[in-house]
């Protein structure tokens, strides 16, 4: 008997969204402490940007593997595989120092890509047609929770709920044995789904081209505008609230989900009713809004009220851009075009982090979440204008201009080539 479609619909984004609420509230909930633990230990802003930015440099030297892996070994048993590396990388992390955490932060970005590749294109595969962004803010349910949750609760606890006068590195340790078993958890729930895409296998040998297709660029480009403005919220924020009255940063990535829940559930169904560019260039253009009122901003209130916006907005760009993306290939090439798309990422964490890194050390971090915001209204312009373009002419559908059948015109060129060769004597 042939599985119900509406159940295997079900079940595939219960373990998606259960697998993505474990794999981001240890994967960000790391991410929200580090920068604290670094700056505990007497790093500037400068040497956090840059052992942040480790996990961009990761990510693009896994990258071109990524497509291939995905299109030939299938979609699950990578996913899987991303969550055993960020629990290695969590488990470096017993043992705190400077060199551990770079490679921490090498490892959570081989993870990152090879994750998100696959995840993004099971969950564009599981999805029928017309219902592909609104499956997606669905499944994105879990990284709104997984952000909610395990930031908010990673910072209470390396701040102030364990033993009074424990060390940095003491504190550090705790935590990773907490994000090893959540790593491993979210795997399993991977493990869970049903893909109905039959892996290539050797039929799809490694090359570069068979990573990447030139559908993905703007996706990838919008990708990065979108992913550079949470860059500065997650990796420069906590230290700039503590400092303008906010006493558990934390919080915050609490607000940023309240505000990411409503739009990732309708969002997707407003992308597929009406037409993408409707909804994320104006979302775009709020995100920049969010990150500039964050750079002047003072106290909890105000700094809550634009988390709430700044989550909001985010979620509609992470709603919308996977399925542009996984529609503009075909199945076989779709990991290739998501691993196009996943590059935007790529180039956000290791720029992100260092570029904003550089302002925060020259301008203060109130100015490095400004340069933040300025860069998804550049992307909202950019898609914009693409988005208005007229189509290529081998985009274009097929006219009345031609109504000869195609052996004639073939019989035709032939002909004409003939007429041009040298005669013999």
């Amino acid at each position: 008997m042939a599985a119900d479609p509406a159940r295997a619909l079900k079940r595939n984004v219960l373990a998606l969204i259960s697998g993505l609420l474990l794999w981001t509230a240890g994967h960000f909930g790391v991410l929200a402490v580090l920068p604290l633990f670094l700056h505990d230990q007497g790093y500037d802003a400068r040497r956090i940007g840059f052992m942040l930015g480790a996990t961009g440099v990761a990510q693009l030297c896994v990258r071109p593997f990524c497509g291939w892996i995905v299109d030939a070994f299938g979609r699950r048993l990578p996913l899987a595989l991303a969550l055993v590396l960020l629990s290695c990388a969590a488990a470096l992390l017993l043992t705190p120092t400077g060199w551990v955490v770079l490679a921490n932060r090498v490892l959570t970005g081989a993870a990152f890509s090879i994750g998100t590749t696959a995840l993004y294109t099971l969950a564009v595969e599981v999805a029928p047609a017309g219902r592909r962004s609104e499956v997606q803010g669905y499944v994105a349910l879990g990284l709104t929770l997984g952000v909610g949750i395990g930031p908010p609760i990673a910072v209470a606890l390396y701040q102030s709920l364990l033993p009074e006068g424990a060390l940095p590195p003491e504190r550090l340790a705790a935590l990773a044995i907490g994000a090893v078993v959540i790593a491993l958890s979210g795997g399993a729930c991977f493990l869970a789904t049903a893909s109905p895409f039959e892996p290539l296998g050797r039929a799809h040998p490694f090359a570069l081209r068979t990573s990447f297709r030139r559908e993905g660029l703007m996706p990838a480009f919008l990708n990065f505008c979108a992913q550079v403005p949470y860059a500065g919220f997650s990796g420069f924020l906590p230290l700039w609230a503590i400092g303008r009255g906010v006493g558990n940063p934390g919080v915050l990535f609490i607000g940023s989900q309240m505000g990411a829940v409503a739009s990732r559930l309708l969002a997707g169904r407003l992308a597929d009713r009406h037409g993408r560019p409707i909804v994320l260039a104006p979302a775009m253009v709020g995100l920049a809004a969010t990150l500039v009122g964050m750079s002047v901003a003072v106290g909890l209130p105000a700094f809550f009220v634009l988390a709430v916006g700044c989550g909001a907005l985010y979620g509609v760009a992470f709603v919308v851009l996977p399925g542009l993306a996984g529609e503009a290939a075909p199945p076989a090439a779709r990991g290739a075009a998501i691993n196009t798309f996943g590059l935007g990422a790529d180039m956000a964490q290791l720029l992100g982090p260092w570029g904003l890194g550089l302002v925060g050390g020259a301008c203060g971090l109130g100015g490095a979440l400004a340069a933040a915001g300025a860069v998804p209204l550049v992307g909202a312009v950019v898609y914009l204008a693409h988005a208005r373009r007229p189509p290529l002419p081998e985009e274009a559908p097929p006219g009345p201009r031609c109504t000869r059948p195609a052996s004639d015109l073939q019989s035709g060129l032939h002909e004409r080539s003939l007429e041009r060769l040298p005669r013999r004597p």
